[in-house]
This record gives C-alpha cells, structure tokens and sequence, in this order.
C-alpha cells in the first residue's frame, strides 16, 4: 500500500510539474509575441520617381520631366499609429529641344491653401502627372494624400504658354464627366 501511495504521490507530482512547465511556457510565448511584434521604427520612404514623355504643344513638341525624392530636412508626417513618414518634393520641367520653358519644385506647402489645416499636418506631396492640353495651357494632375492611404485631394496645375501657372482644386473626375457625356448622347 506505501508503495501504491508513493507511485500514486510521484505521478499527482509529475502531472503537476508538467502542467506547471506548460503555462510557463505559454506564458513565454505570449511575452515573445509580444516583444516580437513587427513595429517600423524606421522613417518610410516613397521610392524616387522619374518620368519622362514628349507630347504636342500647339504647334511644337516639348518634352516634360516630372521628379519626385524624398527630402529628410522636411517635417516628417506621423499616422494615427505612430509611424513616420518622409514628405516629397516633386520638380516640374517642361523644355522645347535646349530650350527650357518652365522649371520649379513643388513642396507640399505650395499646395497649402487648398487643404485644411490637420489634412495638411498628415498629409505628404504624393505625385504629379500630366494630364492634357486644354485651351492652348498644360494640365498636371497633382496629389496630396495622407501616407499609404486612398485619402488624397487632386489638384491640376495649369502651365501657360508664357511660363506662368495656376494651381486650382481638381473638382472635376473626367471619367465622370466621360460617362456624363456617353450617356447624354444616347
């Protein structure tokens, strides 16, 4: 009978001792899990960007450039979760053969009275493209857009013939406008 007691004794302490060891070691993974949580401490960068195309202005051909880098010197953007982001500035340069017609760099700053205020503090100078020729001028479709995010204001840049260029909300989706006018037609 001690015997059966003692055998009885060692296995209740065994079994005990086992499920010790398993919620320590369940509590070792969970502290794991959560010192291994992926976090991006690192500032987040946009990727440099060239682009480059010819394209018909009026009479004569001109050649644009659009070049985007991110600048560290810039205030860095935060999100809601913390993590921070590099703004950009984007250079416009349209030129006819050697000639250049029209060069500047564009922060996002330059766009600053068409956003609000908060919109502006998280937002980052995304990109800039062309867009057409309307009415003799070139269009430049530009967007400011909070990082990683489907949240952006479009802006159109309007360049002049002589140089000059006008900044406006971009109210109007064109392929909007493109479906408005297919269907007004039928």
């Amino acid at each position: 009978m001690k015997l059966h007691t003692a055998i009885m004794c060692g296995l209740l302490l065994g079994l005990f001792s086992a499920c010790g060891d398993e919620k320590k070691a369940a509590g070792s993974d969970a502290e794991t899990r959560i010192y291994s949580k992926d976090t991006a401490s690192a500032v987040q960068k946009m990727n440099k960007y060239h682009y480059s195309d010819q394209i018909k202005w009026g009479s004569r051909s001109v050649t644009y450039q659009v070049d985007r880098h991110s600048v560290d010197s810039l205030p860095l953007v935060t999100d809601d979760a913390g993590t921070k982001y590099a703004d950009n500035v984007i250079t416009l340069t349209v030129n006819q053969g050697d000639r250049q017609l029209f060069q500047k760099t564009f922060y996002k700053r330059s766009f600053k009275e068409y956003m609000e205020r908060d919109f502006y503090e998280h937002a980052i100078l995304e990109g800039m493209a062309f867009d057409k020729v309307k009415d003799g001028n070139l269009c430049f479709a530009v967007s400011v857009s909070y990082p990683m995010s489907d949240l952006y204001i479009p802006l159109v840049i309007t360049l002049r013939p002589d140089g000059s260029y006008d900044v406006a909300k971009d109210l109007v989706l064109d392929n909007v406008v493109e479906t408005l006018d297919t269907t007004s037609a039928e």
